[in-house]
C-alpha cells in the first residue's frame, strides 16, 4: 500500500471506485451506481492505477501526456469500442498550474463518460484487484469514495472455474485472493473509515433496496428506484448482464443463490475453507462441515503440486497472509492484444 508518490492530487472532483476480488459483483455494483442520474459509472475500461499511473514519467512533460493519452484511447477503442477526446483531454491538462497524473486520471474518465464537461455527475470506474490502491486513489481524489464489495469465496471459485482461461487449478487462487483483500480492507476501514463502504454480495441479492440507500447514503445522494431495475442498469465497458458464469443474460437482478454446492468437489471445497477462515465465519457465511478423509487430502496435495498455487500456499503457511492478482498479467495480456506490434 503505497502512498501518493508524487502522482498529484485532484480536489475539485468526487470519484468512485468499485473495488472488489473477481466474480464478485463488482461489474453488477458499477451498473447499479451507473443507474443513478448524478453517477456514470465504467466498467474495466481505463483502469487508470494498472495500466497508466507511473508508467509515463513526469506529467509535466507534454510529450508524456500525450503517450499516456494516446495509448489509453486506443486501448478503450480496441477493447470496448469507447473513446477519448485527445485534443481537448490535452488542452484541458496544459491548463493546469500542475499537471499530475490525477489531473490526467480524472480528464480521461470525463472525457469518456461525461463528454469532458465539468459537472456535477461523478464518474465511477470498476478496478477489480486493486484493493492495495485503495490508499492511492483516496490520496489522488480527496472528496473520491470507494465500495468494495465481497462474496463467498466459495460462489468466486465455482464462478472463476467454469469462466476463465486459466490453466489447471488457478480458480482455487481465488481463496488466497478473497483472504487478502479481506486481510487489506479490515485494515483500511480503520484508516478511511468515512471513506470506504465495504458491501457483501448475497446482501445486495437479498435487499437490494436497503443496500442501495445504504450506498447512497455513504455517497451523499438521494437514493433511486433506478438503481435496482433492471433495465437501467447500465456500465460502460463491460455488460452486467452478460457477465455471468451460469445460465444466460440476466433479465433481472442476481438471485445471490450459492452455486459452489453444486460446482465443486469436496476437496475443493475444503480448500477454500481451509485458507479463507476465520474470515469466511466472520463474515457470516456457514462452513460445509466437511472433514477432510485421506482421498480429500491427496487432492489438496495436487493442487499445491504446480507451482503458482504453491508459492500462493506457502505464503499463506508461512506468513498466514492472503495475496492480490492473476496469475496471468493483466497489464502483458491487454497490451498484447491492443499493441501486438510490441510483441
Amino acid at each position: 500500500m503505497e502512498m501518493n508518490l508524487g502522482y498529484g492530487a485532484e480536489a475539485g472532483t468526487r470519484p468512485v471506485m468499485v473495488s472488489g476480488v473477481y466474480r464478485s459483483g463488482t461489474t453488477f455494483l458499477s451498473a447499479m451506481l451507473g443507474a443513478h442520474s448524478e453517477l456514470k459509472a465504467s466498467s474495466s475500461t481505463i483502469k487508470f492505477l494498472r495500466f497508466c499511473l507511473g508508467r509515463y514519467g513526469s506529467m509535466h512533460d507534454e510529450d508524456n501526456r500525450k503517450r499516456l493519452v494516446s495509448e489509453t484511447h486506443r486501448r478503450v477503442q480496441v477493447r470496448w469500442g469507447l473513446s477519448l477526446d485527445e485534443e481537448k483531454v490535452l488542452a484541458a491538462a496544459a491548463r493546469h498550474k500542475n499537471v499530475t497524473y490525477a489531473v490526467l486520471y480524472d480528464l480521461m474518465m470525463r472525457s469518456m463518460l461525461l463528454d469532458g464537461q465539468k459537472t456535477a455527475t461523478r464518474w465511477v470506474e470498476k478496478l477489480a484487484v486493486q484493493w492495495e490502491d485503495i490508499p492511492l486513489f483516496l490520496e489522488m481524489f480527496p472528496n473520491g469514495s470507494v465500495v468494495h464489495i465481497y462474496r463467498d469465496p466459495r460462489d468466486v471459485a465455482a464462478s472463476y472455474k467454469t469462466m476463465t482461461f486459466e490453466p489447471g487449478n488457478t480458480f482455487l487462487d481465488s481463496a488466497f485472493n478473497f483472504r487478502g483483500a479481506m486481510e487489506t480492507i479490515e485494515l483500511l476501514q480503520k484508516k478511511y473509515s468515512k471513506r470506504l463502504m465495504v458491501v457483501k454480495a448475497e446482501e445486495i441479492a437479498q435487499q437490494p433496496e436497503i443496500v442501495a440507500q445504504a450506498i447512497c447514503k455513504f455517497l451523499g445522494l438521494n437514493y433511486e428506484r433506478s438503481m435496482i431495475d433492471a433495465s437501467r442498469l447500465h456500465t460502460e465497458g463491460e455488460d452486467w448482464a452478460s457477465n455471468t458464469s451460469f445460465g444466460e443474460k440476466h433479465e433481472k437482478l442476481p438471485d445471490g443463490k450459492a452455486r459452489w454446492p453444486e460446482h465443486l468437489t469436496r476437496a475443493e471445497v475444503i480448500f477454500i475453507e481451509m485458507i479463507t477462515q476465520p474470515y469466511l465465519a466472520r463474515l457470516g457465511y456457514e462452513s460445509s462441515g466437511f472433514m477432510p478423509n485421506r482421498d480429500d487430502w491427496e487432492n489438496i496435495y495436487h493442487y499445491i503440486d504446480e507451482p503458482f498455487l504453491d508459492a500462493r500456499f506457502k505464503k499463506w503457511l508461512q506468513q498466514g497472509k492472503g495475496s492480490q492478482g492473476y496469475r496471468t498479467d493483466p497489464y502483458t495480456h491487454e497490451m498484447k492484444i491492443v499493441f501486438p506490434e510490441r510483441y
